[in-house]
């Protein structure tokens, strides 16, 4: 019997209004895990070369892994991957994207789905279980988000389904809109807005109430309950808890000055912090997530949910404003027409900065000119950019994280990178230990690391076909014996919870 997988992938093609179900072969389930190295695996299988975001044959691959849907702490993460509209020419391109979806779709029975195809007029998908119906949408085309998911739960008559949507942004294909979960999650860095929008779907609605299998289910709850307690009681987790503090800035962000700022008052970011704080009205979390770093915001008569202080950053002191009020009118923008906070910020920053004009003309930029509060100015910008017609963008790089393994082998299963990596509360071994647990799959640091090294070779094979490949990219070659040294210092100083929970 399969435990943890389901072993299945759920092909839906929008031209045809078909769906069918395809098996995962075991031997790819445990070459790559799930989530990020199955879609790798899939675009490797299928793709001698990348097509154009736009062309319905261009796919959208949603993957889990063997912990999605389950009381893993953390696991609650999606892994995406499709040719983006970020690059020209195309690139494979892939992100993660927190909330509950990928634990949706555990339930419907997959452990991977893949969109392809393009519909005649606009639609959304309903996914009820294994069912899949093909729904009229040209009512929703227009509407923002949360007015999206509300009609659709309400035309199911389930308040508690999982809406996947765009807003207007992804409809006119802005390169840099977004798709937004549980109204205000998304999955960044790869212009899923726009591909939604090119193939006329509006949105993704699921139902899924299968239980996932363990091959040791009392060893995989205890586990899970060591695991959760340790990152309950974590000095950083409390201070997260109490004061928002999760993911306000990377170690990147946190040494970067926007230019001509250096005359601002002392004090000026903590100002900022703190009056975002003064807006916090509640704590949401992902899927069988401990940290609760989403935070509810209410601003004049407004609910914003989901807000990370870590994306608020990219609209703050990112572009030069550090004014709470005017982040949270640019963040509730972002939220309404559906578009990628961080890329929205790099856009911002860059033409604010006079570095970045391809997507004003030139006379629409001197208007602004007379604009003096940054808050002001840039709100001003994005509205003339959302209601204007040239899309021309090319997002920054992001920085390689400090240990980038740790980044990857959080997407393949997939786990929360702020609490693998960044703030380290789960070790190599408790992944294992996991996996182990829930699928009798035992994994040496070998296995690991052949594991990785084999994902980010099909990602820099799938990458280097289009004839783009930049030496800044966040996947060079893993090194040899990175997760060996990992381990070695986390024997150093952690207690590997499998003893104490068995013991």
């Amino acid at each position: 019997m399969i435990t943890g997988w389901t072993g299945k992938r759920l092909r839906i093609n929008l031209t045809l209004q078909k769906a069918w179900s395809e098996d995962i072969a075991l031997e790819d389930r445990r070459q790559y895990l799930g989530g990020r190295g199955l879609n790798a695996s899939y675009f490797s299988k299928h793709f001698q070369s990348p097509v154009s975001p736009s062309s319905p044959e261009n796919p959208i691959a949603f993957a889990g892994g063997p912990l999605t849907g389950t009381l893993a702490p953390c696991s609650g993460w999606t892994s995406i991957a499709s040719f983006s509209p970020l690059y020209d020419p195309s690139l494979y391109s892939f992100t993660r994207m927190p909330g509950n979806f990928g634990a949706s779709l555990k339930g419907t029975g997959f452990d991977q789905c893949i969109l392809s195809g393009k519909a005649d007029h606009p639609i959304y998908l309903w996914i009820d279980g294994g069912k899949v119906k093909f729904e009229e949408a040209g009512h929703l085309w227009g509407k923002e988000p949360i007015e999206t998911t509300v009609v659709i739960q309400e035309e199911k008559k389930d308040r508690s389904i999982e809406v996947l949507c765009i807003g207007p942004a992804g409809e006119r294909q802005l390169p840099f809109a977004n798709v937004i979960h549980r109204l205000s999650w998304t999955g960044d860095h790869l212009g899923l807005g726009y591909l939604f929008g090119a193939k006329q779907l509006k949105a993704i609605a699921i139902r899924g109430m299968k239980p996932v299998t363990f091959h040791d289910p009392k060893r995989f709850l205890n586990l899970c309950l060591a695991l959760k307690n340790r990152i309950q009681k974590d000095q950083k987790m409390r201070t997260a808890k109490e004061e928002g503090r999760v993911g306000i800035l990377t170690r990147e962000e946190g040494t970067t000055i926007r230019k001509g700022t250096r005359g601002l008052p002392a004090g000026s970011e903590d100002q900022w912090t703190n009056s975002m704080k003064s807006y916090f009205s509640g704590q949401e979390s992902c899927f069988a997530c401990p940290v609760h770093c989403g935070r509810s915001i209410q601003h004049q008569e407004s609910y914003l949910g989901g807000i990370h202080l870590e994306k608020a950053w990219q609209l703050g002191p990112r572009i030069g404003v550090y004014n709470g009020e005017w982040t949270l009118k640019l963040y509730h923008l972002c939220q309404t027409q559906g578009l990628d906070p961080f890329l929205t910020g790099s856009l911002l920053a860059g033409i604010m900065e006079g570095d970045e004009n391809g997507s004003l003309l030139e006379e629409d930029l001197k208007q602004f000119d007379n604009i003096w509060d940054g808050g002001e100015k840039a709100f001003a910008i994005l509205h003339r950019i959302i209601r204007g017609s040239k899309n021309g963008f090319r997002p920054t790089v992001s920085p390689v994280p400090e240990n980038e393994d740790l980044d990857v082998l959080a997407d393949i299963i997939p786990f929360c990178t702020i609490v693998v990596n960044r703030l380290n509360l789960m070790t190599v071994t408790n992944m294992t230990d996991l996996i182990d647990a829930a699928t009798g799959y035992a994994l040496s640091k070998e296995d690991l690391q052949n594991i990785l090294r084999n994902i980010q070779r099909m990602e820099s094979i799938l990458q280097n076909k289009g004839g783009y490949w930049s030496d800044k990219s966040s996947l060079p070659q893993t090194r040899e014996g990175q997760i060996s040294e990992i381990s070695r210092r986390e024997k150093d100083t952690h207690e590997s919870i499998v003893y104490r929970t068995t013991s």
